[in-house]
This record gives structure tokens, C-alpha cells and sequence, in this order.
């Protein structure tokens, strides 16, 4: 009977030790992604054209389970030697509770993932056990080695199994379960069991003495045996005690069928993925065939889900991951050289909106959209244009390599601060030959396209260098609908002022119909303040501003714009960011000495002295919430400048310093470009 053995601790482990924690949290759209990249690495080591990954849901007895009895034992004594729980461990405690509960009601949920892989041998096995070990090829799309842990949490009883099946027949079976340290017979146990005979020296690499043949369990020989049938070598990952993600209600299929599609879209259209989800007794299959079906209907999916949603976190949008499926089928692909490597690229110019984009894949799997030298800003003169850049480990090179080593540990991001200096400047040069490739292959945006007869919503994007600024457009100008001119209140003690002339706002009807307006109110100014935002690095940003009249005092904050990347891909709430430093002087000739004051815990800076038709060039340094700046290295701000509020109205003019000056009706005169 193959039982499970843990270690002696060197730790008083609770039930949220740190390398579960991580896990725990992430949502399963995360937690799917790791798994299919995990397969999709194995097949390619194994040589296999195309990797097959299968999703079953099954029922299963309480003896099926190795080891159950040993299990709920050394649970029973870390529940009650750990006494108070704080409230993550008692969540932890509760599910496992639950899980135990059902295997003693008879049966339990089991989720199997089977694949074509190259398998498990005892060096994989090892690695797979333990740790942040990671035995990957310089080929495969992981780099981290803490995938493995990715199905632990969708097991409440935090009890996941492993099978292996080499090419030459050899078979490996073991399992690993994470509670908390516990009593043994001699000392504290280790909040990590593995399901060996015991465990080894590790001198040479190997710490388990795994099951030897005959005392595999038969739920893992079971899985191996049809790994064998189908395909001859793989690995099995067995997850008894399966929670659907929290959601008892989830559906598998649609869950693994979108997140495969939206993440790994190349491998599938170029058949070297394929997927299968059987549940209920009900068999689908996500392949190059259903990869539209599956796409198609999320093409108008043009916000990120919700942080709550079963798919937080995932990535790109449903409009954009249908956008790459169309530049894959268009019959654009090319091969592009950059030196001795090669990346493929597809192209897809026909599009109706006006926001270009560029997304880049790796080995089949979705890495990122923020690429350096190759954002929006670099293709400001270009029609709009949705780019998919392929890099693969066989023809990449160098190239791949020096993606592969930018990424972060959940691959969705490219961090050149991971690289050496020289290694950067190699990178750089490889993208901008790609960027000449796409500025060669898109045509010149021809201006005479677009008119509109009132205003465009455009954004600003280009980078300022050696002491010259240089604003041009970030995106493609799209015309915007009219919007009505409002009306605001006047306060008492509020004084009219002549309206500045502005061309572009077309004066209001003289005789409009409908009832006559409050003869307190009045039509709203044109806007006093102009500027202009551009990022100049993370936390940094340069701006433009120009007032058109003397301000002996304005208000300058600056939000988070709510589309962050420009595409809809992140949301993020309207917020004011921090602003740690704050420079502002003229552009050019001699001006007033301005005085400057960061107040509100910097989320409001004073600006003393401006004068009219005066351009400053503004230098900023800021911060954004942490969550924020995990996920978009540099997000589009905007600036808001406000005249401060009328001084005739003293007690108002104290509530406003005690809150953001545009949360008050009375902050008419505000602009905002982004």
C-alpha cells in the first residue's frame, strides 16, 4: 500500500505556507493558463506535432484515494495543534473539512488532466516535487518552475497526484499534499507529504525513493494505461477533491475552451495544440476546427471581466483575441529575418476602429501587448493596423531566448530590467527591426479620410529626448458624437466673465426650443487651461500646458484614465495617482517665476504665476496603487487643470481643501487630454 511521508520541519508551518499562497489566490483563468503551458512544453520536448491535452471530471470512492486514512490523520493533528487559526488558514481548514466530508459520504470529484508529453522519469518527478526547481529546455515557454503547483488549489483537499510515462515504457507515480506541520512520532512532521517510500540523501539530485511498480496506485496505473493506449507516452495529473474553481455551477468546457483560445490561439489555428473537456458524460474538443466557434462569440467583449468573475485576469480582450484568429486566417503571415533569427507576423489592416495594437506570442501562448519599441506611439503615422508577432524556440534564436528570459514568472509581461545592459540593447535592436518590417508593410494614414464637422477624442503619446518635446498622435483620430454643451449653477458672489473664443465650439442657439433657462444659470465657458500628456517611463510623465490667460493660482491633478492601454483590455477606476515631484517652466523666453506646492497627500499640486499664451513643460514623477503597477508597467494618465475655487464663498473654499477639487459642481473650468 503506497502511503504518504512527510519530512521532518524545519518550520512550524501553517495551513497558508508561502508557496501555496500565491496559488490559492490566483483566479482559474490563471491557474488554466499554467497547465496548458505545462502540457504544451512537454509535447514539444517529446518532439509531438501537435500536443493533446485532456480535461475529464470523474467520480471517485474514498478508497481510490492513496493513502486516505494517513491523509485524514495527519490533518486531524495540524487542526488541532495549530490551535486559533487567523481567518485564511480557517478557509483553508473549512474546505478540506468539506472535501473529507464527501469522500466519507461514499464519493468524491476527481479532475484528471492527461497529456501527450514526454512524461515523467525520476529526474522530472523530483523536480516536479519540489519547489522552484524548475528542469525546463531553453525552448519551453516556463522559466520559473512553480507551475506545478498551479493545480494544487483546485483541490480542496490540497492533495494532487502525478503519473509519468516515458517513451521507452518506463512508468513513475507519486503525489504531494500541503497541510501544516504537524506531531510525528519523533519530532514536528512537515506540513508537505509525498506519496514515496521514503526519502533519499539528494546528494546526486534525488531526494524521494519513489513507488516501485507493483504498489502504484490503481487510480494513477488506471490513467497511465490510457495515456499508453492513446498515445504512448504522457503525464497524468489527478486532482481529487475538485472545487470548480469555488463555483459549483462553472462549466469546464467553457472555461478551459476560452481561456485556451483567448492564450494560445497560434498553437491552435496551426494545429500544434488540441483539447479536449469531457464532463457530465458530454465529450468537446477545441481545435483548429471549433477555434472560431469558440471565439467568435466574444468578439464584442471589449472590457476586462470582473476582478471577481471566473475570468479575472483574463487577457487580451475577447474583441482583440478574436482580432488575432482574424490576422491568422487573412493570408498575411510573412517570415521575417531579423539577422539570424526569424518571427512570423500576421498582419490585419481592415479594422473599424481606430486603435492599432500588437500582440506577442511565444511559442504559441499569449505573452504580452506592452512591447518595448513596439507600442501604438511608434506607428502614429500609420492606418490602424492590428499586428500578431509569432516567436518560436525553433527559428527564434536568440530572439526567443531574450523574450523568454524578460518575461516575469506568470509570462505576461516583458521586463527589461530582467536582462543585462548588453542583452538590452540586443533585444531593442531585434524589435526595431521588426517595427521597420510593420511601418514598411502599413500604409501611411492618409488625413483626408477622416472629417468630422465637429471634435476628435485623440490621445498623445511620443517620447521626449535631448531637451526637445515632440506631441503627436497616440492612435488613429476617431470621431467622437456631439456632445450638448451643459449648463452650470452660479453661486452667489460668482462673477460672469467675457467667454475666451474658441473656433471649434459653435455658439449655442439663440432661440432654442423647449423652457426657457434658469436665470441662474448660464452657458459654461470655454475651457481656460490646454495640455497635453505624454509617459515618459514608468512613474514619470511629461506634459504640455498652456493657459490662455493670466492664473495667479490653478490646480493641477492627475488621473488614471479608465482605458489604461488604450484598447479596453484593462479597466481601472478614474483615480487620482501620487505625485511625488513636480517641476514646471517655460518652454521658451522669459516668464514669470512659477510656485509650485504638492498638497492632499499629493494628489493635488498648486500652481502660482502662470501667464497667458505661456507653453511650461511639465515634469512629473508619480505613483499608482501597487495592484495597478503589477499589471500595466506604464498606464495612460491624464492631466485636469482647475481654477481654484471662487474666494468669495470662504466656508466652500475650506470644504474644498478637504476634498479632490472635481468632486465640487462648482469646478467648471477643468480640461483633460489624454
Amino acid at each position: 500500500m503506497a502511503t504518504l511521508n512527510f519530512g521532518t520541519a524545519s518550520s512550524n508551518d501553517g495551513f497558508t505556507p508561502h508557496s501555496v499562497a500565491a496559488f490559492n489566490d490566483l483566479p482559474p483563468s490563471r491557474i488554466v493558463r499554467e497547465i496548458l503551458q505545462n502540457s504544451l512544453d512537454a509535447a514539444v520536448e517529446a518532439g509531438e506535432a501537435q500536443a493533446q491535452v485532456r480535461f475529464q471530471v470523474e467520480t471517485i470512492r474514498r478508497r481510490d484515494i492513496p493513502d486516505a486514512k494517513g491523509y485524514a490523520n495527519a490533518f486531524r493533528k495540524a487542526v488541532d495543534s495549530h490551535g486559533q487559526l487567523t481567518d485564511a488558514a480557517q478557509e483553508v481548514v473549512n474546505r478540506i473539512q468539506s472535501g473529507l466530508e464527501s469522500l466519507d459520504s461514499g464519493t468524491a470529484v476527481l479532475l484528471s488532466i492527461l497529456d501527450n508529453g514526454i512524461g515523467l522519469d525520476v529526474n522530472r518527478m523530483n523536480r516536479l516535487l519540489s519547489d522552484g526547481a524548475s528542469g525546463k529546455s531553453a525552448t519551453a515557454s516556463g522559466s520559473y518552475g512553480v507551475g506545478h503547483l498551479a493545480p494544487m488549489a483546485l483541490s480542496d483537499l490540497h492533495y494532487t497526484l502525478y503519473g509519468g510515462l516515458t517513451k521507452d515504457g518506463r512508468r513513475i507515480a507519486s503525489g504531494k499534499v500541503i497541510l501544516a506541520a504537524h506531531p510525528g512520532k519523533k519530532a514536528l512532521n512537515d506540513a508537505k507529504g509525498y506519496l514515496i517510500q521514503g526519502f533519499k540523501a539528494g546528494l546526486d539530485g534525488n531526494l524521494y525513493d519513489f513507488l516501485p511498480l507493483q504498489s502504484h496506485p490503481k487510480l494513477i496505473a488506471k490513467h497511465l494505461d490510457a495515456i499508453g493506449k492513446n498515445w504512448g507516452h504522457g503525464c497524468a495529473v489527478l486532482i481529487p477533491g475538485f472545487n470548480y474553481f469555488g463555483d459549483p455551477e462553472a462549466s469546464l468546457w467553457e472555461i478551459v475552451s476560452k481561456v485556451a483560445a483567448y492564450n494560445f490561439a497560434p498553437a491552435i489555428h496551426r494545429q500544434k495544440l488540441a483539447i479536449t473537456v469531457c464532463e457530465s458524460e458530454q465529450e468537446h474538443r477545441l481545435d483548429n476546427r471549433s477555434l472560431t466557434d469558440v471565439l467568435e462569440p466574444e468578439q464584442d467583449r471589449v472590457r476586462a471581466a470582473r476582478k471577481d468573475s471566473l475570468f479575472a485576469g483574463l487577457r487580451p480582450s475577447g474583441q482583440n483575441a478574436y482580432q488575432i484568429l482574424q490576422a491568422l486566417t487573412n493570408k498575411s503571415t510573412r517570415r521575417v529575418s531579423i539577422k539570424r533569427d526569424k518571427a512570423r507576423i500576421s498582419l490585419l489592416t481592415q479594422l473599424t476602429n481606430g486603435s492599432s495594437r500588437i500582440d506577442l506570442f511565444r511559442n504559441g501562448m499569449w505573452i504580452t501587448d506592452n512591447i518595448p519599441g513596439l507600442r501604438t506611439a511608434d506607428f502614429a503615422n500609420r492606418q490602424p493596423f492590428h499586428a500578431v508577432i509569432e516567436i518560436d524556440a525553433k527559428d527564434g534564436g536568440e530572439l526567443h531566448r531574450l523574450i523568454r528570459k524578460a518575461e516575469g514568472p506568470m509570462h505576461d509581461n516583458l521586463s527589461l530590467a530582467l536582462l543585462s545592459a548588453t542583452e538590452q540593447n540586443e533585444l531593442q535592436q531585434k524589435l526595431s527591426t521588426i517595427a521597420a518590417w510593420i511601418n514598411e508593410k502599413v500604409p501611411q494614414a492618409d488625413s483626408e479620410t477622416y472629417k468630422v464637422n465637429d471634435f476628435l477624442v485623440v490621445s498623445s503619446g511620443s517620447e521626449c529626448s535631448q531637451g526637445q518635446n515632440i506631441f503627436a498622435f497616440w492612435g488613429w483620430p476617431t470621431a467622437a458624437s456631439r456632445r450638448s454643451i451643459s449648463q452650470v449653477i452660479l453661486d452667489e458672489g460668482d462673477t460672469e466673465e467675457e467667454p475666451i473664443p474658441n473656433p471649434r465650439i459653435r455658439p449655442p442657439n439663440p432661440n432654442p426650443p423647449g423652457p426657457a433657462p434658469d436665470p441662474k444659470s448660464r452657458q459654461s465657458r470655454p475651457l481656460p487651461f490646454r495640455s497635453t500628456v505624454v509617459p515618459d517611463g514608468p512613474g514619470k510623465l511629461v506634459a504640455s500646458v498652456t493657459s490662455s490667460g493670466d492664473s495667479a493660482e490653478a490646480w493641477a491633478i492627475f488621473k488614471i484614465d479608465e482605458n489604461t492601454d488604450n484598447t479596453c483590455d484593462r479597466v481601472w477606476t478614474d483615480e487620482e495617482v501620487t505625485v511625488n515631484s513636480f517641476l514646471i517652466k517655460p518652454m521658451a523666453g522669459a516668464a514669470a517665476q512659477l510656485r509650485t506646492e504638492i498638497v492632499n497627500d499629493g494628489r493635488l499640486v498648486k500652481i502660482k504665476g502662470m501667464t497667458a499664451n505661456t507653453t511650461y513643460e511639465v515634469q512629473v514623477e508619480y505613483a499608482v496603487p501597487a495592484e495597478l503597477a503589477s499589471i500595466v508597467e506604464t498606464p495612460v494618465i491624464r492631466m485636469e487643470l482647475h481654477r481654484p475655487p471662487s474666494q468669495s464663498s470662504p466656508s466652500k473654499a475650506l470644504k474644498n481643501q478637504e476634498k479632490s477639487p472635481d468632486d465640487d459642481a462648482d469646478n467648471q473650468h477643468s480640461s483633460s487630454f489624454a
